[in-house]
């Protein structure tokens, strides 16, 4: 799967100075308390090329860059 294609399936994407990061978020029930919204990162080291296919994907945004979405818990995974 390409970057472009990895960001089009996303929950969400944003952009922070050194990242393009990735969510991708799911609501867990255990039954016993209430759901919580769970999200796993994936923080993408900035390079021209990734810059390039985000700026393609998200070209009509009014907020270039994006904003995280807030969740209960999250796991992050680091890719250079």
């Amino acid at each position: 799967m390409s970057f472009e294609e990895l960001l089009l399936e996303a929950t969400n994407a944003y952009r922070t100075r050194f990242f393009i990061v990735v969510q991708a978020i799911d609501v867990n029930d255990n039954g016993v308390e209430s759901a919580e919204l769970c999200s796993r990162d994936t923080y993408f080291s900035r390079t021209r090329k990734r810059d390039a296919d985000y700026e393609k994907v998200f070209r009509e945004r009014k907020r270039m860059d994006g904003k995280r979405l807030p969740t209960t818990m999250f796991s992050r995974t680091y890719i250079d």
